[in-house]
């Protein structure tokens, strides 16, 4: 069964897409910005949309009021600067996801250029649900399949409200003694890598 996607930056800073079910995962060539990402930004755009709606009213309802006209004076130039920082907020979201787009088409470029791409493999249906990473990776070529089976422990660690400045760092064991490092500003990686997280610390 499918646990769901998350968006991960490797140790040699690729990004790849983790296509996650109950028996592993599936790396499929991702990008750097995320759906944690969009969410962020909605969320501050939305915040600062209802801040500023809120104080436009406010300054047109206290100039309707004798004795009040400095607040409401003091209402529309908060309600000014608060559409100036987020004019200046959009401006640098649009500035990070440009820098992520780049670095997106960079690595996308560099393995085409190896030969590494993700096909589907001939005979595979298009509409059939994989039921699991097994059956998702043999039905590609060029992706890498992380079976439970190879999984000797997970660690997460990262703050409670991950970010790009700030991700969560998931350190993966395998059994042949190496170790995989994924970083991602995505909390949703807490979830869908719980069943690995809690074997490990067992």
């Amino acid at each position: 069964m499918r646990r769901g996607w998350v968006s991960v930056e490797d140790a040699a800073g690729d990004w790849w897409r983790l296509s996650v079910f109950d028996d592993g995962w599936v790396e499929l060539p991702g990008f750097a910005r995320g759906l944690s990402d969009t969410r962020a930004q909605l969320r501050q755009l939305l915040f600062l949309l209802g801040g500023f709606g809120v104080l436009v009213l406010l300054s047109q309802l206290a100039g309707r009021f004798d004795g009040v006209g400095p607040l409401s004076l003091v209402l529309s130039i908060g309600a000014l600067g608060l559409l100036l920082f987020s004019a200046v907020l959009i401006a640098r979201f649009r500035a990070r996801d440009r820098q992520q787009a780049a670095g997106d088409h960079a690595q996308a470029m560099a393995a085409r250029r190896a030969g590494q791409r993700v096909r589907r493999r001939p005979g595979t249906p298009l509409f059939r649900r994989a039921r699991s990473s097994a059956e998702f990776a043999a039905g590609l070529e060029g992706v890498r399949r992380i079976g439970a089976e190879q999984v000797s422990a997970v660690v997460l660690s990262g703050p409670e409200r991950p970010g790009p400045a700030d991700p969560l760092v998931l350190s993966v064991l395998l059994h042949d003694g190496s170790v995989l490092t994924y970083r991602t500003p995505d909390p949703v990686a807490r979830e869908i890598f719980a069943p690995w997280i809690s074997r490990s610390g067992g």
